[in-house]
Formats: structure tokens, C-alpha cells, sequence
């Protein structure tokens, strides 16, 4: 009987680690940044010597997910933890940071060009969208994948010959024109665009929502 008891002891403890490890996992897994610990330029990857600051604040997030978009974009280096990487793999590099960034590499669905050329930021459509780069706008031209959307073109200051792109961004009144500075993580591109109206946005595949984002890019100028 003793022996019975202990073995139903043991199997209940698995039980709830097991429980709470899942849990946990979950958690993990619905925020893409600790916004306790992440400020509003929070770097999330680097292209080329450009830094990539998040366009959404850190508490409105709610995905990113990295994917091809053509062969002349330039290759990001992503900061934090590959949600999408073998289990076993990630127990020796988990590449963690100080804001517990976690990201996604989303499947490349027929697209050519780098695993991550292109980092879909989600968040609800509108939501203030901000630079993810220092430097000057240099171009805002229709977004040809949905009406009354915007693709944003900014000049970094670190590399004037490369050009950061921010696409499904709503450009609003008081939003940066071109000819514009814009300081990373501070000067408003707009709001982000209702996407998943017209689309089926592949970052809902790994979000609890419909997937409405911005998509930034990196290319040489």
C-alpha cells in the first residue's frame, strides 16, 4: 500500500512539472519581449552594421518572425532566443538577452533570399508604429500589398548606403515625412496597417491574433 502511495506521489509530481513546464512555455512563447526589461529601441537585430530597433513599444508586441523576401535584401543577424530551433540545440545556445527577445523563423513559403531578410513586428492594426533606425526618410511610396498602406524607405545614419524599409505602415498626419529625421524608437512612421483584413498574414500562424504587423527590411542603397 505504502508502495502504491509513493508511486501515485511520484507520478503526481511528474504531472505537475510537466504542467508548469508547458505553462510556462506558453508564457514564453505569447511575449516576444520582457517590457520590464526592454526600453523603446530595443535592438532586435543588426544588417550590414545597422542596428534594427523594435518599430512597436515592447509591451504592444505580439510576434516576430523572420522570413525571405527576395535575394537583394541584406541577411539580419537576430538578437534572442530562435522559438522555431531544435529543442536539444537550444539548451547549448539559446542567444537569451537581458529583454528575453524570442523570435520565430517562419517557414519561407516559396520565397528566395536570406532565412531572415525580412522581420515581420506584430502588433494590432493601429498601433503607433515607430523608426527602427536613426537616420533620414528618404521615400514613402504606396504599399502594393494593401490599400491606404505605406511602405516607409529611411537612409541610417550608421550606413548611408544601405536603406531600411518598413512596410503595411498608415501614414497618419503628424507622421515623418520624407526629407525627415527620425530617431530610432522615438519619431512616428504611422500606425500599422489592417493587413489580416485583406491578407492571411503568416505571422497569425505563430500568434494568437490575426496577424497584423510591419515588415522591415534592409537593402543595399
Amino acid at each position: 500500500m505504502a508502495v502504491c502511495l509513493a508511486f501515485l506521489g511520484v507520478l503526481a509530481l511528474i504531472f505537475a512539472v510537466l504542467v508548469q513546464t508547458q505553462a510556462s512555455s506558453a508564457a514564453e512563447r505569447m511575449v516576444p519581449i520582457d517590457p520590464s526589461n526592454a526600453g523603446p529601441d530595443t535592438v532586435l537585430a543588426e544588417a550590414g552594421g545597422v542596428e534594427i530597433s523594435t518599430p512597436i513599444r515592447p509591451a504592444s508586441l505580439t510576434g516576430l518572425g523572420y522570413h525571405p523576401e527576395g535575394e537583394t535584401l541584406v541577411e539580419m543577424a537576430p538578437r534572442g532566443k530562435n522559438l522555431s530551433a531544435n529543442p536539444l540545440l537550444g539548451l547549448i545556445a539559446r542567444g537569451e538577452t537581458p529583454e528575453k527577445i524570442r523570435y520565430y523563423m517562419m517557414d519561407a513559403a516559396g520565397r528566395e533570399g536570406p532565412r531572415t531578410g525580412a522581420l515581420d513586428v506584430g502588433a494590432e492594426a493601429n498601433t503607433t508604429v515607430y523608426a527602427p533606425v536613426t537616420g533620414v526618410v528618404t521615400a514613402i511610396r504606396p504599399d502594393p500589398m494593401v490599400q491606404d498602406a505605406n511602405v516607409v524607405e529611411i537612409r541610417p545614419a550608421s550606413n548611408a548606403d544601405d536603406r531600411v524599409t518598413v512596410s503595411l505602415v498608415r501614414s497618419e498626419d503628424d507622421s515623418a515625412g520624407v526629407n525627415t529625421p527620425v530617431t530610432a524608437g522615438m519619431t512616428e512612421l504611422g500606425a500599422v496597417a489592417d493587413s489580416a483584413e485583406v491578407l492571411d498574414p503568416q505571422l497569425s500562424s505563430y500568434t494568437s491574433d490575426a496577424g497584423n504587423h510591419v515588415t522591415i527590411s534592409v537593402s543595399k542603397g
